[in-house]
């Protein structure tokens, strides 16, 4: 038994020497290599773009006095009065992303990465319409629909991440998860732009500032996302979701394409051997932890989803391991970095344009 195992590990060092062999180096010159690869990770990362844009836009709306003269006590002019409710206008969509990340583990695993990412640009439209109607609405309005477009935000911040890494070979992988990263910092900085130039339409004042200050914000998200959800369609599934799901012969076409070698070239034969091992692995080990949930339906995947969170605390190691990556998280939150992008402008309005031309700055010299 044993020796078995011994002989099985020696041939996948020996897979995984070759094929580290035949795939070449890492770093800028195996994305120009990969460029395909690339392109499709970098389309599918507007959905990271989206959630910053959406974070970082609503810092100066909140300061608009059109946007103020229709929420009454969720964001009041007058600066000594209760400012509870105008956290909630902020933290609602938070909250709606925490409750799109935990379900879209289920979404994305249920019908594939690339449907899980159309569903969870159609959930932020309907989020965003749903906002465009504030100017009669008022803020119930914006909180159901930030909340709704928290979802849409929140799930396409952990599926995006899941589809990039899947559709990457491995030596470019942790590049193209980065991306992620960094489109949602360039969607903070391109919405910044946006509430500098619209703060002045009609002017800055009660009165005289019209609506489009802050309707155009909001509305402007619509196009990259409609144009994430018509380009989506035309993306490959995930090679890995695929295999899993016991599309093999697809998954073998796909990724034959994703790398531009033929289906029969042995680099794309070894990473789908790779795959594979995965799968029946994983498999294994929800068969063997969990039998009762082992049969690949909708419903057990979605239990799985939350007995697998459970599992995480049952040892030792795993509670460790949770600890250090919540804890790194939370203190980073903690900084209150934050409070200061969302509230910075509501300190002072006068220095309203002053603050955002600040940010302007400051965000493109990160």
């Amino acid at each position: 038994m044993v020796a078995g195992g011994d002989s099985g590990a020696a041939a996948y060092n020996a897979a995984l020497k070759r094929r580290q062999e035949m795939m070449g180096a890492s770093g800028p010159m195996a994305l120009v290599k990969n460029f395909k690869v690339f392109r499709i990770a970098l389309f599918a990362c507007i959905g990271g773009i989206l959630y910053g844009y959406n974070q970082g836009m609503f810092s100066g709306v909140l300061a608009m006095p059109a946007f103020k003269s229709h929420m009454g006590e969720y964001d009041p002019f007058d600066d000594s009065a209760d400012q509870t409710k105008k956290g909630w206008l902020t933290a609602i969509l938070e909250l709606g992303a925490w409750i799109g990340t935990l379900l879209s583990g289920f979404i994305a695993e249920a019908i594939s990465r690339k449907y899980g990412v159309l569903v969870a640009v159609t959930v932020f439209v309907i989020g965003v319409v749903i906002q465009a109607t504030a100017q009669s609405g008022g803020p119930n309005v914006i909180l159901g629909g930030r909340f709704v477009t928290g979802m849409g935000v929140g799930s396409l911040a952990t599926i995006v991440p899941i589809y990039n890494s899947e559709v990457a070979p491995p030596e470019i992988r942790g590049a193209l998860v980065a991306l992620q990263q960094l489109a949602i910092t360039f969607g903070i900085m391109i919405s910044f732009w946006i509430d500098y130039g619209t703060n002045y339409i009609g002017g800055t004042t009660l009165g005289s500032q019209k609506d489009a200050a802050w309707l155009v914000p909001i509305c402007l998200q619509l196009f990259p996302a409609v144009i994430l959800f018509v380009g989506m369609i035309f993306m490959p599934f995930s090679p890995r979701w695929l295999v899993h799901h016991g599309r093999e012969d697809e998954a073998r076409k796909i990724l034959a394409n994703l790398r531009g070698l033929a289906a029969d070239h042995e680099l794309v034969e070894l990473e789908f051997l790779e795959i594979k091992a995965q799968s029946q692995f994983e498999k294994r080990t929800v068969a063997e932890h969990f039998p009762h949930l082992s049969e690949q339906t909708a419903w057990n995947t979605f239990k799985l989803q939350f007995v697998a969170i459970k599992s995480l605390f049952q040892t030792k190691a795993m509670v460790k391991r949770v600890v250090v990556a919540t804890v790194t998280m939370f203190f980073q939150q903690w900084t209150g970095i934050n409070a200061v992008l969302y509230y910075a402008p509501s300190m002072n309005p006068n220095l309203l344009s002053f603050w955002l031309l600040t940010k302007l700055f400051l965000q493109v010299i990160r």
